[in-house]
């Protein structure tokens, strides 16, 4: 394994002053990564490299560009606004620490796909035909593109690091391009799940899943895992409306899993609460913060649980969101960091590959062993799943974290699992 430690990549000055010299050199390349914001406002960010270097054509000093595939409008808008603000912050610290390859920017190249599978992929080609240097995108919330993704980097020889995406399908034996980040594969998550919540010994458990490649991987997985049968409904996966499927539960519902159904998690929360039922427990689906903050009903803020990857507790996540809030005035939460940690991983895999090259960054991706924001290093098995990776279960308050006072809410550890080794596809 090649170990890369996090402090390489960090710089040695404060936030807000450093950004504040980059935007302000960055030429005439690009604004220094949009507004900063916490990505509620549904912008597309602009560019989020610095822009400044393009050194004489096709030189060395030419800028490294990381795709950015972002459903920055849709269902999934907010996974990826705050997704994408994170990897703006990462590059703007790599290229102040001095950028990559002897002195070349890091770049990102923003698209809007609207988690639309079909927009997804003719931006990965446009991106790699038209922007320079592209050595890895990043960006995939829903599942259905990233089983499209997939497909599209091996095709281009050019890795894919998925915010969200966990459908099984996704990584299959033969994918080398597609790593994972935020979210460990559908069978796998809710294996976790059923392991976390099963001293509580529930009998009654309740499930609204999408129909989508993601909601039908948890289904799966429930019926498959979980130690009673999970009454599980289907619903659109453009959903607002739950009742119908709510009222199908048990009246005595202990447990209500909102985990197959992303943009409806909230939904299903609440409306859960303001039919009657009294669930101890509603399992989140790894939804950002900011939006669980603003629009859970304070019964269901009382039961609901957060599902992260990345460590909220750690000094190293508490030093990233400082420096973030200083720069932007915005709350660094847990998806932040997924877009973070891409930034600075891809970065990391750049040097050890030692050059502008897709198909040497993915080699780069599956020796690494990455020092970040997650409880253990960042690893992955050869087909790119996460390899010993502990999930993180946690209690959201209304109230603002120590590392930045303007924040609107922090977290409370319920639990984590134990160490869940990477998922070998099935031939």
């Amino acid at each position: 394994m090649t170990r890369i430690n996090r402090r390489a990549f960090l710089r040695a000055s404060g936030g807000a002053a450093t950004i504040g010299v980059l935007a302000g050199c960055s030429g005439d390349g690009g604004d220094g990564g949009g507004d900063g914001g916490d990505g509620s406002d549904g912008g597309d960010g602009g560019d989020g490299g610095d822009g400044g270097s393009t050194g004489t054509p096709g030189g060395s000093m030419e800028p490294v560009t990381i795709g950015g595939l972002e459903p920055i409008s849709g269902p999934f808008a907010p996974w990826s606004t705050v997704h994408r603000d994170g990897l703006q912050f990462a590059v703007q610290e790599v290229n102040a620490n001095g950028g990559v390859l002897d002195g070349r920017d890091l770049n990102v190249a923003i698209a809007d796909t609207g988690a639309d599978a079909a927009e997804a992929d003719s931006a990965f080609r446009r991106q790699v035909e038209q922007e320079p240097n592209v050595v890895a995108t990043t960006g995939a919330v829903s599942s259905d593109v990233g089983i499209r993704v997939s497909q599209t980097a091996g095709d281009l020889e050019v890795p894919h690091v998925h915010h969200m995406a966990g459908a099984d399908e996704i990584i299959t034996q033969d994918t080398r391009y597609m790593f994972r980040m935020g979210i460990i594969p559908g069978s796998s998550y809710m294996q976790a799940q059923a392991s976390a919540f099963s001293d509580a010994g529930y009998t009654e458990v309740g499930a609204v899943i999408a129909d989508y490649a993601w909601g039908r991987s948890a289904e799966a997985a429930m019926n498959e895992y979980f130690d009673v049968d999970v009454n599980i409904q289907v619903a659109p996966i453009g959903a607002s409306d739950f009742s119908s499927y709510i009222r199908q539960m048990s009246d005595d519902l202990e447990m209500m899993i909102t985990s197959g159904h992303p943009p409806g998690s909230v939904g299903i929360a609440n409306q859960t609460l303001e039919l009657g039922l009294e669930p101890e427990v509603i399992t989140g689906a790894s939804t950002p913060p900011q939006l669980l903050s603003g629009a859970l009903s304070d019964a269901a803020r009382e039961r609901y649980v957060h599902i992260h990857n990345s460590n909220p507790f750690s000094d190293a996540f508490a030093e990233a969101a400082s420096a973030f809030g200083e720069a932007n005035d915005a709350q660094f939460n847990t998806h932040t960091a997924y877009g973070y940690i891409t930034g600075k991983m891809i970065a990391a895999a750049v040097e050890e590959a030692g050059e502008a090259n897709g198909a040497a960054v993915g080699e780069a991706l599956h020796n690494i062993e990455f020092d970040s924001l997650f409880v253990n290093p960042i690893q992955y098995n050869e087909y790119g799943e996460l390899d010993d990776i502990v999930i993180l279960y946690s209690d959201l308050l209304s109230e603002a974290p120590p590392y930045y006072s303007g924040g609107s809410y922090s977290f409370e550890e319920v639990t984590r699992s134990a160490s869940i080794a990477g998922r070998t596809p099935s031939e």
